[in-house]
């Protein structure tokens, strides 16, 4: 395997991809630890980029008392970098070539040790010898994809901040990690530990509920808190007198499986505190640990039964310029022949259930199988004499989905594009117009003449579909709606329980006793801009509609924004 790492730091803001190093420093020895950890220092201040990791076992070599198991897990080592007198330096991509992960992961720990885990663990709170123990677990799998293959996907869809990849001898080390350990500019000391997670909601207002929740929560924010006190007190140890304070307590951020806390902490470094004293009081991260370190990497020791390897210990980069970055290696895959592992935990606190942190785990592990479909965000709406209708709830429509999926959106292009669409246009003429945003924030248009519908495709056909009332993309309005048949013929659709739900290209009214009545979206129907009109003017209330419903209707109407209500047929099944 070749020698080759890839910095994805989004402070960055670009990929950093070192290959030939000029000189490998590397040990499986303690002993040997901080003195290579010194000459990693004095690489960076003779000029050269200095990239690599530490292990979580290599902790002891900085403080004696901290507990761990003898390494190496795989074949990892306690301490790897690579000199480097150059960088090749490209844009952080966002596509990447078609990858497998398979999602059957082997749990190492049964639910019934985690069970039991946890209940030792209550048991050392309730004794005081620990507030918060930051208790992991391994999936291990048999991974024969390319390595490199699989870190790009994780990249584009995982979108997060401190991404790594580091391949040496044997092993491949795949980071996803969206947590800062240090960076250190100049004398400058910034930390962010992350804390508290919550999974995402399937719709926006259920999304914000949840992100709401997490900031408010007690026991999440007591967990953040925890840890904050224990990486004030440990940079404290390195300051300046006066120097430390929270920036941002108890922050909310949006990731695609879940929401996380973090906190963010700086300092100014004393003058004579090199990059050896630097982990010496910060390393392994207190977030995870828990606290206090050394008694509670003890409880760590006992109750997992293999090493971490370079998960939970740190990848990091070192500049020519003096700047320091350094991740948490969380999120971590460590693949050695064809043998893959991934460390998934969480803190356990008093407050804590093991069913909870249970569920917890595998909302955290869902990053390794759960495919994201490639897709772009959609509005499709009409322009008559040169003005687009419902103007602004498209634009709402894309930046709310745009929040959603944390695509990047730009109102005013978009306005710009509009605008130009509309004054190119025939006034007596209507027109579709079609607006897709790419993950890139790439706005496209596409404009063209509106025909009427053809009396054959307003012959709808009833279909039975299940709606998957938890995937986003039953609320959102993508080019990802596999569940759709698209074709010549309006469709409408039902579930198993009778439902009535919406039509192939837009939402359902009923015609019942002389008013309008269309399904709730609850049912799992995408919100349409024009049935939102009907609501709020009144024209239609929101009700269950059945078969039965359906049979006795006096009227049968398909609704969107591009044609507004237009009447059905309906042709037998």
């Amino acid at each position: 395997m070749h020698r080759k790492t890839v910095i994805d730091f989004r402070a960055l803001g670009e990929r950093y991809t070192f290959t030939q190093p000029i000189k490998e420093l590397k040990t499986r020895d303690l002993a040997e630890v901080a003195d290579l950890l010194a000459q990693v220092e004095s690489y960076q201040e003779q000029g050269y980029y200095v990239v690599g990791y530490v292990s979580y076992e290599a902790a002891p070599a900085f403080e004696e008392k901290l507990a761990v198991h003898k390494a190496p897990l795989l074949g990892e080592y306690l301490l790897y970098f690579t000199v480097h007198d150059s960088v090749e330096t490209s844009p952080i991509p966002l596509t990447y070539d078609e990858v497998d992960l398979p999602s059957n992961w082997q749990e190492v720990t049964s639910a019934a040790d985690y069970e039991k885990a946890i209940a030792q663990i209550h048991h050392h709170l309730r004794q005081g010898d620990t507030y918060q123990v930051n208790y992991t677990v391994q999936l291990k799998q048999d991974l024969s994809a390319n390595p490199f293959a699989i870190y790009n996907r994780m990249v584009v869809e995982q979108e997060a901040g401190y991404n790594a990849y580091v391949e040496h001898d044997e092993m491949a080390v795949i980071s996803m990690s969206p947590e800062l350990f240090f960076e250190q500019n100049d004398r400058e000391l910034t930390t962010r530990p992350m804390k508290g997670t919550t999974q995402r909601g399937v719709t926006d207002q259920e999304d914000l509920e949840q992100a709401s929740w997490l900031e408010q929560d007690p026991k999440n924010r007591s967990e953040n808190m925890m840890i904050v006190d224990l990486l004030r007190n440990d940079m404290n140890r390195i300051s300046e007198v006066g120097s430390e304070h929270v920036e941002r307590l108890c922050q909310v951020e949006q990731y695609s499986t879940v929401w996380q806390m973090t906190s963010t902490i700086k300092s100014r470094l004393r003058a004579d505190v090199d990059l050896v004293e630097t982990f010496r009081s910060l390393f392994p991260c207190g977030s995870i640990t828990g606290a206090p370190k050394i008694a509670t990497m003890e409880i760590i020791k006992d109750l997992e039964p293999q090493p971490r390897g370079v998960y939970c210990g740190t990848i990091g980069l070192l500049l020519p310029n003096g700047r320091r970055i350094f991740n948490v290696a969380i999120r971590t895959i460590q693949l050695h022949q064809g043998n893959a592992i991934y460390g998934v935990g969480g803190g356990i606190t008093w407050d804590s259930t093991w069913e909870s942190e249970y569920r917890e785990v595998h909302q955290k592990a869902a990053v390794l199988y759960r495919k994201q479909a490639r897709f772009q965000l959609i509005t499709t709406g009409k322009i008559s004499q040169k003005n687009l209708l419902f103007e602004d709830q498209h634009l709402e429509r894309l930046r709310t989905a745009s929040r959603y999926f944390a695509f990047p959106f730009d109102p005013e292009i978009l306005r710009q594009k509009i605008e130009a669409e509309c004054q190119a246009c025939d006034a007596n003429q209507d027109y579709r117009l079609r607006i897709s945003l790419s993950k890139s924030g790439e706005i496209e248009v596409d404009r063209q003449v509106l025909t009427p519908l053809s009396t054959s495709f307003c012959q709808a056909q009833l279909c039975l579909q299940e709606a998957n009332l938890q995937q986003a993309f039953t609320y959102f309005k993508t080019t990802h709606r596999p569940h759709l048949n698209l074709g010549e013929q309006e469709i409408i659709y039902h579930n198993k329980s009778g439902e009535l739900l919406e039509t192939s290209i837009g939402n359902l009214v009923l015609k019942i006793d002389g008013k309008l009545y269309t399904p709730p979206v609850r049912l799992g129907i995408l919100p349409g801009i024009y049935r939102q009109h009907l609501l709020e003017t009144g024209q239609i209330e929101e009700k269950v509609l059945t078969l039965a419903d359906f049979a006795q209707a006096e009227a049968i109407y398909g609704c969107n924004a591009v044609r507004g209500l237009y009447e059905l047929s309906v042709r037998e099944n």
